[in-house]
């Protein structure tokens, strides 16, 4: 992979060959660790890590170029969710190893639980750091239960649905932080929670049994109060979590009684007040505004979803409104 292509070539925060530096340097970046490269010589080694900066989390490209061991102990502050690009990877965390594979299986690291990894020489990972306070809020959030500790099990299979799911969620977020600035605050939140909720809902953890039990029903009052707070605010960098705050109903419950009510699910609700807002935009006489600064405004992250969601809402593309209203 030439430099060119690799994942972030924009975000170089560490190129270097020296372990030493590589350890100082990664450190710094997700937190102190032991790394050792485990040929006597360190042929080969070259640590490269590539790191964006989201809204409560942090997408990122790492590779040593040679086998090494890498020891973070606990992690503390944030969860690590390692997609292996190409090559293999030990991982212990807690009691649970995992060889992560690209493509089979990946890993999930959890903050409170001790941590041990040996990567091979040509193992290179699509890492997303996730805030433990950003993961624990959408916990509290889903559940109305009160904020915790979460530990996942190590191994993501990536050949079962919902590991398919969680790669390609992690694929957006990859899109949305190369996109750099030009990407909404809105966009962004949306990928950090449908990440987290991904997670708490699919993958085996320590607070499983709190989603097999039935939600708690919400009561008609909180699906309109959902849809008075998405209207007046679709627009705006608005999270899951937001609107079942504005509702008062744990976020699990709401999203069950608002499909319940109105026959789509709280997503795309948002997402239909988004593409009024959008049409709006489009029609109005303000030939300065072009068709991605109306779907950016609107809340909408991605111009070609924004454009697919819009024409098959409207039966036209976003360009031929913009046409007619000339």
């Amino acid at each position: 992979m030439s430099p060119s292509d690799t994942p972030l070539s924009r975000y170089v925060a560490v190129d270097t060959r020296s372990a030493d530096e590589a350890r100082d340097a990664v450190g710094r970046i997700f937190c102190p660790h032991f790394l050792s490269p485990l040929s006597r010589s360190g042929e080969g080694f070259h640590a490269r890590h590539h790191s964006a900066v989201q809204t409560g989390y942090s997408v990122n490209f790492v590779s040593y170029g040679a086998e090494v061991e890498i020891d973070p102990g606990e992690l503390e502050r944030f969860y690590l969710v390692q997609l292996p690009l190409s090559g293999q990877a030990r991982v212990r965390c807690g009691t649970l190893a995992v060889e992560a594979e690209a493509g089979r299986r990946a890993s999930i690291l959890s903050p409170t639980l001790s941590t041990r990894m040996t990567w091979s020489g040509g193992c290179e990972k699509l890492i997303v750091l996730i805030d433990r306070e950003a993961l624990e809020a959408q916990f509290e959030c889903l559940t109305h239960e009160a904020r915790r500790s979460v530990q996942f099990d190590t191994g993501i299979n990536l050949e079962c649905p919902s590991g398919q799911a969680l790669g390609r969620h992690a694929e957006m977020m990859l899109a949305a932080a190369e996109a750099g600035a030009g990407m909404p605050d809105a966009y962004r939140v949306l990928m950090r929670d449908g990440l987290t909720t991904l997670l708490l809902l699919s993958q085996p953890s320590s607070v499983s049994c709190v989603f097999a039990r039935p939600a708690l029903q919400a009561d008609p009052i909180a699906v309109r109060r959902a849809q008075d707070f998405m209207a007046a605010n679709a627009g705006r960098a608005i999270a899951m979590t937001d609107i079942a705050q504005a509702a008062g109903a744990p976020l699990r419950s709401l999203q069950d009684a608002y499909r319940k009510a109105r026959g789509v699910t709280l997503s795309e609700g948002l997402l239909s007040l988004r593409l009024d807002l959008f049409r709006a935009a489009l029609l109005s006489r303000d030939k300065t505004c072009s068709v991605a600064e109306a779907a950016f405004a609107a809340g909408f992250g991605h111009l070609g979803r924004a454009a697919a969601a819009y024409r098959q809402r409207f039966g036209e593309a976003p360009s031929d409104t913009v046409r007619r209203r000339l």
